[in-house]
């Protein structure tokens, strides 16, 4: 990023509106150590909130620091602070990215930083739950972040606490809270990459289980996989995963895309169903067939 540039700045998108507003402005670029500041025609800085620069949004907190190499909102920034959709920076007119750099034009109304804030009733999202069953998308946490239901997110402090859902005592250690965080945010992120990258809302369901063929096919399969961190984070993030873990991130790649799934098994081998347009799937390791129909007869939720 040069030291100083010019920036014709236009008003923020609805997709970045969220809780934020765009001032329309043109000034320059100012480095402080590693940090950058954009200095205003008015001679203030850019703070708390986005600004579309030269075609590309970037955030800066309260003390007119650009944000980089992090989250905010939901919306992924690079190491220059511009936003971007799985790598690939989104530029002023389009609604989101995907993968090949292409707009994706979601429903009005969409928010990117809670694609599944619209789908809540339909495809039975709303927290908390009462009954058993393979109903989340990753936890509890995650899920809130990804419909909007905030209220429902709850991470126990360190230290001694009441699980105000359970009312059961616990202890949290701060390695433990760093790490629950961490793991969570990096979900979440992966998940808002890719609900903003596709045309979900619109999308055949058979559409929408070839995307999670795609995902389920970018891992390994290893029968020792086991890093300690949530199943879905062995298949998203660390792209590997036994039988168990790909069979409970094919259900909640399902459950985000309000597809019907179904986990089964024998012994120490699990595996999976996708339903698409009332028809059962079978799915296993990183493997989901959708050339042919599973002759099993499978209970769907």
């Amino acid at each position: 990023m040069r030291k100083t540039k010019k920036a014709i700045a236009l008003m923020l998108a609805a997709l970045m509106t969220a809780g934020s507003g765009m001032t329309v402005f043109a000034g320059q670029w100012e480095q402080t150590g590693s940090d950058w500041k954009y200095m205003q025609d008015n001679g203030t800085y850019a703070v708390n909130g986005w600004q579309w620069i030269d075609g590309k949004s970037y955030y800066f907190d309260a003390n007119g620091i650009m944000a980089k190499n992090t989250t905010v909102d939901g919306y992924t920034v690079n190491a220059d602070g511009q936003w971007v959709v799985n790598g690939v920076v989104q530029t002023q007119g389009s609604t989101s990215g995907s993968s090949t750099g292409t707009s994706v034009n979601h429903n009005a109304g969409y928010d990117p930083a809670h694609p599944l804030a619209g789908k809540i009733d339909e495809w039975n999202l709303r927290l908390p739950y009462n009954v058993i069953g393979p109903m989340y998308i990753c936890n509890n946490n995650v899920q809130a972040m990804l419909t909007g239901q905030m209220d429902q997110y709850y991470a126990a402090p360190v230290g001694e606490s009441t699980n105000p859902r359970t009312g059961t005592k616990m202890y949290t250690r701060e390695e433990e809270y760093d790490a629950a965080r961490a793991n969570e945010q990096a979900l979440y992120n992966w998940f808002c990459d890719w609900l903003n990258g596709m045309d979900f809302e619109n999308m055949s369901e058979m559409d929408k289980a070839k995307e999670i063929q795609k995902v389920l096919a970018e891992g390994i399969n290893d029968t020792g996989a086991g890093t300690g961190k949530d199943s879905m984070y062995s298949v998203l993030i660390d792209k590997i995963g036994n039988c168990a873990q790909y069979a409970m991130t094919a259900t909640s790649l399902a459950k985000a895309l309000g597809l019907k799934s179904a986990i089964s098994g024998t012994g120490n081998h699990a595996v999976y169903y996708i339903q698409v347009d009332g028809v059962g799937y079978f799915g296993q390791n990183n493997e989901l067939n959708l050339d042919t129909p599973t002759p099993d007869y499978v209970y769907f939720q």
